[in-house]
């Protein structure tokens, strides 16, 4: 395991970003134009550091939090939303874990340089359209449905196999 470098996306994954954003504007996220949603999520008091926990979310850290992953989540505009998630991070996984923020689009470019060339890097993260990217970058994407899912998926990595 060594070789090897897991990262897991925060919001979808393991903190509940859609039942925040219902929440706070009675709707999921799909259904709000983005001005909308980010408008009334950027003006409510410590939108990220209140989310709940995804339904399976603790089960994952569970099983994964050993294995030191690093938490790497996309930023929207604007510098209100960092601390929020760090806090987040904090207060639910501990102190000690390493959280990385950026654009989403920037993920992968930023995991490969903190990795080097000689280590392989697996994403978990709900967004399939970041796989692109992220394979082109030379790393294992693995596109989180659900806990179990994902664990599985990993399970071949974590065992030294490859698929």
């Amino acid at each position: 395991m060594t070789s090897l470098q897991l990262f897991l996306d925060l919001d979808g994954v393991l903190a509940d970003f859609d039942g925040g954003v219902k929440a706070v504007t009675g709707r999921l996220p799909e259904a709000l134009p983005p001005g909308v949603m980010w408008g009334k999520i950027a003006k409510t008091p410590d939108f990220y550091n209140t989310l709940d926990w995804m339904p399976d979310g603790q089960l994952l850290w569970e099983h994964l939090h050993a294995l030191n992953p690093i938490i790497l989540t996309g930023l929207p505009r604007g510098s209100w939303a960092e601390p929020q998630k760090r806090a987040w991070c904090k207060r639910m996984l501990g102190p000690d874990i390493e959280v990385i923020t950026c654009m989403s689009r920037e993920k992968a470019t930023i995991a490969r340089e903190r990795v080097g060339h000689d280590r392989d890097m697996v994403l978990v993260d709900d967004r399939e359209r970041l796989r692109g990217a992220w394979e082109d970058a030379g790393g294992i994407f693995i596109h989180h449905r659900n806990a179990r899912e994902s664990l599985q998926a990993l399970q071949p990595y974590l065992v030294g196999e490859n698929p």
